[in-house]
């Protein structure tokens, strides 16, 4: 897709495929209306409304890339595993606001109202509930996320969220499939008054088949666990130079590792995507949170 570009139907297929996983579509074309998920790389972050469903608050994607995905949860929104992703975890996620429903919650619009109130104090919410289905079973077990929280006391804790947020789901274990809920404080007789848009970027997998896996030989060069919060454990094959790089290309870390087993501590490091390369050919994007 080209900047401010966007797909919404996915005939004649049913949905969109990318890397590991399959994102839901059903498109009518004699009223133009779709649900589950569009592609897009709509960079139009300032006007409201109905007429601008297809970008993310962002502008762009979570790595700075163009494209993401955008979910509109009239029904629940499903992300399926490809047969080599199926029964084994999904590792995480980012998610990020639409421009349509950020700009609604900030503001309120014809339908919605402004998160807050007029005193700043109504306790608003709005959250996305992530469950698994395995087997055709869909899970108890539930993982939450605001993508806005206006329920704290003190109203200077109050957020709208407006830069990618990662979403660990490891803990939900095995599944074939992710189901995706969305709920609002505001509420009326038809259900939801929030747009219940909101976007997707980056699916990790444990097959490692998604964009969060650089260079596919893994039995070679090993990164883990990813994300990473304190140690990063880094096993290889083949000794030599191994440095850690920002996303605009500025090396933070090298060294000389021997062969085997090599931990390098992260925990004070400032949050964000790496690459982590080695000399020998192989490179990895990591993620540190």
């Amino acid at each position: 897709l080209m900047p401010g570009q966007y797909i919404n139907d996915a005939s004649p297929n049913s949905e969109f495929q990318s890397g590991s996983i399959e994102l839901e579509n059903y498109y009518d074309a004699e009223f133009n209306f779709w649900s589950g998920w569009a592609i897009s790389a709509d960079t139009n972050t300032t006007t409201p409304g109905f007429l601008n469903q297809f970008s993310a608050i962002t502008g762009m994607g979570v790595l700075k890339t163009s494209a993401y995905a955008v979910g509109y949860i009239y029904d629940p929104a499903v992300i399926r595993m490809q047969p080599k992703a199926m029964g084994k975890p999904m590792i995480g996620i980012y998610v990020t606001n639409s421009t349509y429903s950020y700009l609604s919650m900030r503001d309120g619009d014809s339908f919605a109202k402004k998160f807050g109130g007029e005193t700043g104090h109504d306790p608003d919410f709005l959250m996305l509930t992530f469950k698994k289905y395995s087997s055709g079973i869909l899970s108890t077990d539930s993982i939450n996320v605001y993508l806005a929280d206006y329920r704290f006391n003190d109203s200077n804790l109050d957020y709208l969220v407006s830069d990618w947020k990662y979403v660990e789901l490891g803990a939900l274990g095995i599944m074939d499939s992710l189901y995706i809920r969305m709920t609002s404080s505001d509420v009326g007789v038809f259900g939801m008054n929030t747009p219940a848009y909101f976007c997707v970027d980056d699916v990790g997998t444990d097959d490692l088949l998604s964009a969060s896996l650089i260079d596919q030989d893994m039995k070679e060069f090993r990164v883990g666990p990813n994300p990473v919060s304190e140690t990063l454990i880094v096993e290889t094959q083949a000794e030599g130079i191994c440095s850690i790089s920002s996303m605009q290309g500025k090396v933070v870390w090298t060294k000389f590792l021997q062969s085997g087993r090599n931990e390098i501590a992260v925990a004070d490091w400032p949050k964000g995507i790496y690459i982590i390369s080695h000399s020998a050919g192989f490179a990895r994007k990591i993620c540190i949170q």
